[in-house]
């Protein structure tokens, strides 16, 4: 019904999670996982909580020269310097907003091995907490192949896209291993 491992892919963040695993397996069991949906400029993203460390306000993001336009800056967070990038940007699917059009920065726990453990994805708007049952999961056909997204799916009356943040977190690491 899903493309192998999509359903899995957002399942295992929970589980790399040090936070909570008991919980994180319990939920699982139940075949229900507490979600964000995560507004863009044109689309909304859709990650377990658990990816999502904190939300915090984008007007300390800072622009590094020079970078690609995927990567809208850096920024300070509990004493990490993180890189801040635009989906939208990475996916191609818009060029680079403008940050003034942003107001907010979703903090991700990184999965793989960057550096900083951390990186940010600048939002617009509030995430939305919702509860992810997989028979409630409907996967749509993608518009367009982006290497940064697994998969494009209804959830909860919306539709979302769900990224690869493998893929997001190398394209980081390819830039952390040029500097």
């Amino acid at each position: 019904m899903y493309p192998e491992g999509t359903y899995e892919a957002y399942h295992r963040l929970g589980g790399e999670q040090p936070v909570s695993a008991a919980t994180w397996t319990m939920e699982a069991r139940r075949g229900t996982v507490r979600g964000l949906l995560i507004p863009l400029a044109d689309c909304r993203l859709l990650l377990p909580s658990v990816a999502v460390a904190e939300v915090v306000p984008a007007a300390s993001v800072t622009r590094v020269a020079p970078a690609p336009a995927w990567l809208a800056g850096s920024m300070e967070w509990r004493f990490l310097s993180i890189p801040v990038l635009s989906f939208e940007a990475m996916s191609g699917a818009l060029p680079a907003p403008q940050r003034r059009n942003r107001h907010q920065v979703a903090v991700l726990r990184a999965v793989g091995d960057l550096d900083s453990k951390f990186y940010g994805v600048l939002i617009q708007g509030i995430p939305t907490l919702i509860q992810v049952r997989e028979s409630e999961l409907t996967l749509l056909p993608m518009k367009r192949e982006s290497a940064e997204v697994t998969a494009r799916v209804e959830v909860a009356g919306q539709l979302a896209l769900i990224p690869d943040l493998d893929v997001l977190e190398r394209r980081i690491m390819e830039l952390e291993l040029k500097d």
